[in-house]
């Protein structure tokens, strides 16, 4: 196993025991943007978690409800600490705690969003990169597919514990279904073994209906570590914000 490999699958294994760890917490999120050097966009921000802002830094949150909250320093703490036991719940009772402790925040809104294919059309293939260790967010209609430019000796070979699968790669192929026999399962965890008999890449798979909002689809799959497909949804939404408060 390389030294790279060994490095995706840690990070995998950390999301997924996030995700594990925290799965009802409500006031989770994800951050869209900051002013904030250490604050990279796709990042969890847990409700547990302190959040530090300078004066003058900012950072917009995205919920899992799909609600969007910027917020504008100084501010230092934890989200599940701000909010009164009788506050009203969601992003406008969040709002309004921190506007109590005289902090500038905001539930602001987006124009557009260009979620992926699958989180708006159910039945659309999700693409499982053969040769890249990932986790996937899979909803109830939608179709698996096994991708690659190229697979060394025609054969991919899946192995899920002590099971051992392989699937014909015809030549030429960029993309073969995913065997109907083979089900997936939410938590699945697969490895793809090379001519060698190592790891080549590890995919995690998570099951659950998805949210029919694609902004509310963006914060599920990134809490649940689904990165590589929601990542460039995350971007455009980004980026539409910006503009939108350009403007």
């Amino acid at each position: 196993m390389t030294n790279m490999t060994r490095s995706m699958l840690s990070l995998l294994l950390c999301a997924t025991a996030l995700v594990a760890a925290s799965p009802g917490q409500a006031e989770d999120a994800v951050l869209v943007s900051s002013t904030v050097e250490h604050y990279v966009p796709g990042s969890v921000i847990s409700d547990s978690q302190t959040l530090s802002l300078s004066a003058g830094a900012s950072a917009t949150l995205l919920f899992r409800s799909g609600d969007i909250v910027r917020l504008k320093g100084p501010f230092e703490g934890r989200l599940d600490a701000i909010r009164p036991a009788a506050a009203p719940g969601g992003a406008e009772g969040l709002v309004q705690a921190l506007r109590g402790q005289g902090v500038e925040a905001a539930v602001i809104g987006a124009t557009r969003v260009v979620p992926p294919p699958h989180a708006s059309k159910p039945g659309e293939p999700v693409y499982v990169e053969v040769q890249r260790s990932a986790i996937y967010c899979v909803g109830p209609k939608d179709a698996l597919w096994l991708r690659s430019s190229f697979v060394p000796g025609g054969v991919v070979r899946l192995r899920r514990g002590r099971s051992l699968r392989e699937v014909a790669w015809p030549e030429g192929a960029q993309r073969v279904a995913w065997p109907d026999d083979l089900l997936v399962e939410d938590g699945d965890r697969f490895e793809v073994i090379d001519e060698k008999g190592g790891i080549a890449a590890t995919m995690i798979f998570h099951r659950f209906d998805p949210p029919s909002a694609p902004r509310a689809w963006i914060a599920a799959a990134l809490l649940s570590g689904c990165r590589s497909q929601a990542e460039p949804a995350l971007r455009e939404l980004a980026r539409d914000l910006e503009k939108n408060t350009s403007n």
